[in-house]
């Protein structure tokens, strides 16, 4: 029988088999307790504290894994545990049961490494890159079919970049998602050699075709037949002065690639056909149009090519018309032949003129979404608010220009002063409107550390003053004054702009009411008022708040802080051959100074804004307004950006400078991150991942992995984006008998219809559509040619609870049909 108790010594008690060579023996001493297996007269397995070990040729064995132990450890059906930790074989999955675990004890946990860690490094490195551009399907929004399935050289997201040895180009494509031991992959997925193209200028891409413009012309690349490699057969493909069609001039100083708004299908991708544009260096034209249909339309200029920036952004290509012009052609699925004037949409002035956006020609150019960013020699430019398929209307845009010396904050059309922004002073619109400084204004921080100053100190003795000037002579029309303010209290009133004569007639003023500190708007013709203070908020508690003040035709506002306080209605007569504005003082020069406020940001404008366009203005500038906020260029020598980018998933804008690096969010620095080597040249960025180029060698930095994104991502290309028109989408349609036997045979969203005479009918709304201007002046008009007796309409008003349809025959003259179909898309206003 088996002997059960304590062996003769005290510190061991054993339990035995009848031969004594099975047993479990359990041992106590000063070092360690320790219980030891013995089976068949072999020690197979030793338990101590929290470990159980396995001697050389023992197995654990289970229903379904077997271990084994040898001299590299534990093996588990492909788990190898030793000292150096757990291995997980390929093909291998470590699970963790649901509620369960993996804690990090130290400050490295070993996961997240390669696909899902963070990585930053360099791609390679030489002194000869140009340019770069970072693609892909996660950058279109669609997957590419076809040849580009081939797993080999499959990426979601890419970075191209081209490189000169002052003989060829050299254009190299690397995967921006493979990642090992935390540094991007050195190795590209592609390399394509442009042989005889000696001096690349730039390069673009758009579903997976690459555009390279060079002295010799555009070459164009692609991995659509299977792998990387020059198209100069089909379409599209490379051109130069010599191909069909032919290119103006060889000389291209920049390209750009995107979509139209209702591209072409693709049958090698299975989705759009990207356009192009380049901006040539010599000959009599400014740039090229490329379209996806085959054809280059020239665009006409000034002719001295000074402009290089170009880009396709909304569908629509921009370009440099002149040394201080940036156009905008019409929709690009709209350009039917070369733009022998003008480009029809101007988008900002450079200088001299408004709409005012920096002081230079533009060199680079970035858009996504409704903002677009401009870099020139003298600083940075953004315009917010472009409409890509109406025609660009510059009432509805705002501007903004920033330098190392100031940020001017957003500002309206037809800008005509732009004060207190980082000088007592100066004027940082085009029209050099300087203040006079009257005593001593006091200039100081907004905040504790911030690059944005206000002004205070004011008194009847310091404010800031300019003699008369026609520049705000708004008559019955509209204007638009905006600043921020601080105010301690309103014992009295608080002026803070006022154009009046001496004796307060004849012009408008804003300041703080008495006592209840609310915001006061007031218009006087110089015999009568008309204006209110505002009903709600009182300013008066030391915080920065922003004020708008503007007259739309009759209908005056008052908005605080991005939000109406008041309305008002009022036609008088604001210009005043003797009326003088002061900022600070009453103009009569001896009452209610604004001193207990702070004023920074003052802009005048002969434009009225719209409520959308004043929110957007206070969101993008409130970040400026606290304590440490950065707000100019970072560069420590020079005001020129070499380039911008604006990131489509977050808006915010790259801004790279020869020693600088800057992301903005809105008005106000984001972050700084450092240059990695030399001097920078060109920044891309994409979310939280960015590229760059600097005098020594391409680097990329991208964030760890976030899974939730990426499976949004993924069921973002599934849903095959970008679209074509879809009818099911429409937010309203009629179809009316234009003879009326029958009047609405069916509608949508349709309320009623009525009959103007011939051809002429208006189409009322159920629910309005919301609608961003609306102002006589700026309705978009669209016509169509017709071959026969059929119907069409030409759309020549658009308000938001109707809209006004005309049907013309082919000479275009009135014509009553027996049927008019309308079909409206947009947002409507319960949305």
């Amino acid at each position: 029988m088996p002997y059960i108790g304590r062996a003769p010594s005290a510190s061991i008690t054993k339990l035995e088999d009848a031969d004594q060579d099975t047993k479990i023996q359990v041992e106590e001493s000063s070092d360690e307790d320790t219980i030891r297996f013995d089976i068949a007269g072999a020690e197979d397995f030793t338990m101590t504290a929290n470990t159980l070990t396995a001697l050389s040729g023992s197995t654990i064995k289970t229903n379904t894994i077997a271990e084994t132990t040898g001299a590299s450890g534990v093996t588990v059906d492909g788990m190898i545990i030793k000292d150096g930790g757990l291995t997980i074989a390929s093909g291998k999955t470590l699970a963790v049961a649901s509620g369960g675990a993996i804690t990090n004890s130290g400050t490295a946990t070993g996961f997240g490494m390669d696909s899902e860690s963070a990585y930053a490094g360099v791609l390679e490195a030489n002194a000869t890159f140009v340019d770069q551009a970072i693609f892909g399907p996660s950058v279109d929004g669609q997957a590419w079919n076809g040849k580009w399935s081939v797993a080999s050289l499959f990426s979601s997201l890419m970075l191209v970049t081209i490189e000169t040895d002052t003989t060829d180009t050299q254009v190299n494509i690397w995967d921006l998602t493979e990642v090992s031991s935390s540094a991007p992959s050195t190795t590209p997925l592609g390399t394509v050699t442009l042989s005889g193209d000696a001096t690349p200028t730039s390069v673009a891409a758009c579903m997976g075709y690459i555009i390279v413009g060079s002295e010799d012309g555009i070459s164009i690349i692609d991995p659509h037949s299977g792998s990387w490699a020059e198209r100069t057969v089909g379409w599209p493909k490379s051109l130069s002065t010599s191909t069909v069609p032919a290119l103006h001039d060889n000389d291209i100083k920049c390209v750009a690639a995107g979509l139209s708004n209702q591209p072409a299908f693709d049958p090698r991708t299975g989705g759009g056909m990207p356009s192009f544009g380049v901006n040539y260096g010599t000959g009599t034209k400014n740039g090229a149009l490329i379209k996806e249909d085959g054809n280059v339309w020239d665009i006409t200029g000034d002719g001295n090519n000074s402009t290089p920036g170009v880009g396709i952004h909304g569908g629509r290509l921009f370009l440099g018309y002149s040394s201080s012009q940036f156009r905008a052609t019409s929709p690009i699925h709209t350009v039917t032949a070369d733009q022998s004037v003008n480009p029809p949409n101007l988008l900002v002035y450079a200088s001299g003129s408004t709409p005012y956006n920096i002081a230079g020609a533009t060199d680079r150019f970035s858009g996504a979404g409704k903002l677009i960013a401009l870099a020139s020699g003298e600083g940075l430019g953004l315009n917010f608010g472009a409409n890509s398929l109406a025609p660009i209307n510059l009432q509805t845009q705002n501007n903004a220009s920033i330098t190392r010396a100031y940020n001017s904050g957003y500002y309206t059309d037809s800008v005509k002063g732009i004060w207190l922004a980082n000088s007592t002073t100066a004027d940082r619109s085009p029209l050099a409107n300087t203040l006079t400084e009257n005593g001593t204004v006091t200039e100081a921080a907004v905040e504790s550390g911030a690059e944005l100053n206000g002004y205070s100190g004011f008194s009847t003795s310091n404010y800031l003053s300019r003699a008369y000037d026609a520049d705000f002579d708004f008559g019955t029309g509209d204007f638009h004054t905006s600043m921020w303010v601080k105010v301690t209290s309103s014992a009295s009133y608080e002026t803070f702009i006022q154009k009046l004569k001496t004796n307060l007639a004849g012009g408008f003023w804003v300041r703080t009411e008495i006592t209840t500190g609310r915001v006061e708007f007031y218009i006087n013709d110089g015999s009568s008022e008309g204006g209110a203070s505002g009903t709600g908020k009182d300013i008066t508690d030391s915080v920065w708040h922003k004020i708008d003040c503007w007259r739309s035709g009759s209908d005056c506002y008052i908005f605080i802080d991005g939000v109406q306080d008041h309305t008002f209605s009022s036609s008088k007569n604001v210009s005043n051959g003797t009326a003088i504005l002061h900022i600070g003082l009453q103009t009569d020069g001896t009452n209610h100074p604004a001193d207990n406020s702070s004023i920074s940001l003052v802009r005048l404008s002969a434009t009225a804004p719209s409520v959308t366009q004043v929110r957007q203005m206070y969101d993008a500038e409130k970040p400026m307004f606290v304590a440490s906020a950065e707000c100019l260029l970072q560069s420590g020598s020079t005001d020129a950006v070499l380039d911008v980018d604006v990131d489509p998933l977050t808006g915010k804008v790259l801004v790279t400078q020869t020693d600088a690096i800057t992301i903005f969010d809105g008005l106000a620095v984001d972050s700084k991150p450092t240059v990695n080597s030399g001097l920078s040249e060109k920044g891309k960025l994409w979310g939280d991942l960015r590229a760059e180029q600097n005098d020594a060698n391409v680097y990329v930095t991208a964030p760890a992995v976030d899974q939730r994104q990426v499976n949004e991502m993924v069921r973002g290309l599934a849903s095959d984006l970008p679209q074509g028109v879809d009818l099911s989408k429409a937010k309203a349609w009629c179809i009316y008998d234009g003879t009326g036997s029958f009047g609405i045979m069916a509608s949508y969203n349709i309320k009623s219809v009525t009959d103007n005479g011939t051809g002429d009918y208006t189409f009322t709304f159920a629910i309005p559509f919301l609608v961003y201007d609306d102002s006589a002046t700026n309705k978009p008009t669209y016509s169509v040619a017709l071959s026969s007796y059929t119907v069409a309409t030409m759309i020549r008003e658009a308000k938001s609870t109707y809209a006004n349809v005309t049907v013309l025959d082919t000479s275009w003259n009135p014509y009553d049909s027996a049927m008019v179909s309308i079909v409206c898309f947009g947002e409507l206003e319960n949305e």
